[in-house]
């Protein structure tokens, strides 16, 4: 006989644990104006979920020599409305929730180390186990956060189920046959995320504690 399968419990940050997504867009459009390249809203908004360097190809529709630039405007730009970030209803219950019960989990978070020490300062959790962008070759909706995570955790990936608020969640989740259960806080709407991937839409981590 075999052991069964150690199960976890994954949590994207940015835009599921923390509502960050449309602070993210006005800071994009702002790089991407003052670089001469401005792309649409909604179009920006749709890529929220993806590492920098695969959204900024994804919005230009390849690659540009100003990439590195405009990556790094829009970090100043997040970082200047850091202050502005605020905790997802119910995360702080749901990470509590999952340590009282002995629920292995960690972040999985493509955000870069200065994004993601402000994010968890809007969390108000500086001592969660996480996995991000400068652990792994590739980010989201690549799954290598995911399994890095996992081998982490010693658990297997197909008994495991993420918490993210985007379709690249759902897609990355996909790809190694892991659940997903989607959040509204990044602003996708439900048919988006069921499209993408996830298997149930919730509105907030609220909805998660005790569920998991």
């Amino acid at each position: 006989m075999t052991d069964r399968p150690r199960a976890a419990v994954l949590l994207d940050l940015d835009g599921t644990l923390v509502d960050s997504v449309y602070h993210h867009v006005m800071a994009w459009d702002a790089a991407l104006r003052d670089h001469g390249m401005p792309v649409p809203f909604w179009r920006i908004h749709s890529g929220i979920g993806m590492g920098s360097s695969r959204l900024i190809p994804w919005l230009l529709g390849g690659h540009v020599d100003e990439a590195e630039s405009i990556a790094e405007h829009h970090k100043a730009g997040f970082i200047k409305r850091g202050h502005l970030l605020r905790a997802a209803d119910g995360a702080r219950a749901l990470i509590e929730d999952l340590r009282v019960r002995e629920v292995p989990f960690q972040v999985a978070t493509s955000a870069e180390p200065e994004h993601r020490e402000i994010l968890l300062q809007a969390l108000g959790e500086g001592d969660v186990p996480f996995t991000d962008a400068e652990s792994v070759p590739s980010s989201k909706p690549a799954p290598d956060l995911l399994l890095s995570a996992c081998d982490d955790l010693g658990a297997d990936p197909s008994a495991s189920v993420l918490i993210g608020d985007s379709p690249w969640d759902g897609e990355a989740a996909r790809r190694v046959g892991m659940r997903c259960i989607g959040v509204r806080v990044g602003g996708f709407s439900t048919k988006v995320l069921l499209r993408g991937g996830c298997e149930d839409v919730v509105d907030s981590p609220k909805q998660l504690v005790g569920r998991l």
